[in-house]
């Protein structure tokens, strides 16, 4: 028969193992989450490196995989996709660029170059691109096949005649839109080109609609000129 003394000493010796127990599962488990925390931020296991740029020209390609490459070495887990993505799209080449994580290590960017559709003449034989939004993409010395380029003259590069311009090229069918060449202003900021052999003076950027409806009919009789500045009465050479 146990003493009073025994069953008080193992009374505490056993409050003392479960003690002992709930200790070591609290320490457990605070180094379990040091060590995932580790992992996660800290070690090379889930460090960024390598990136996987996708892009529809070899230049915005250039651009991801360069300021994706910033970030090799960082834990994938930190790394701020969204500012990642604001610089890449800071480039005007850029027009849209989305990053995503790919576990365990890559960064993996996807990014959609701005077309031109126009570009401005500029002194020392370069031309400035622009997309259909108006912005001004780059500076390079050719305008790319298709891109009709305005030429020198009043009003180039002015906000108010670039409206005009991006506005014909807008409504023009797609089919007839690349095949336009030399797009000029006169002093009236009055618009000409060329398009497939013939001269179009388009006028003022008024019912632009309706002009690009008669010069598509009218190029079927293949004139000389198409005169639609007044398009109620157009007239043909």
């Amino acid at each position: 028969m146990l003493s009073f003394a025994d069953g008080w000493r193992r009374r505490a010796q056993s409050v003392r193992r479960r003690r002992s127990h709930r200790l070591a599962l609290a320490i457990g488990a605070v180094a379990a989450v040091l060590l995932v925390a580790w992992v996660a931020l800290a070690s090379p296991l889930l460090a960024v490196s390598e990136v996987q740029a996708s892009g529809s020209t070899e230049a915005v390609r250039s651009i991801a995989e360069r300021v994706g490459g910033e970030q090799k070495g960082r834990s994938l887990l930190l790394v701020d996709t969204g500012a990642v993505e604001e610089e890449i799209e800071s480039d005007s080449r850029v027009a849209d660029a989305t990053v995503r994580r790919g576990m365990p290590r890559s960064l993996v960017i996807e990014v959609v170059a701005r077309v031109p559709v126009l570009a401005l003449e500029k002194t020392k034989g370069q031309v400035e691109l622009l997309d259909m939004t108006g912005v001004r993409i780059q500076t390079v010395k050719a305008a790319p096949a298709g891109v009709p380029v305005v030429k020198g003259g009043s009003g180039v590069g002015d906000e108010a005649s670039v409206r005009a311009a991006l506005h014909v090229l807008t409504v023009l069918p797609e089919s007839l839109r690349a095949k336009v060449r030399n797009l000029r202003f006169d002093q009236t900021s009055s618009i000409s080109f060329e398009l497939s052999g013939t001269t179009i003076v388009w006028g003022g950027d008024e019912r632009a609609e309706l002009k690009a409806r008669l010069v598509q009919i009218l190029l079927t009789k293949k004139p000389k000129s198409i005169i639609v500045s007044a398009p109620d009465t157009p007239v043909t050479t």
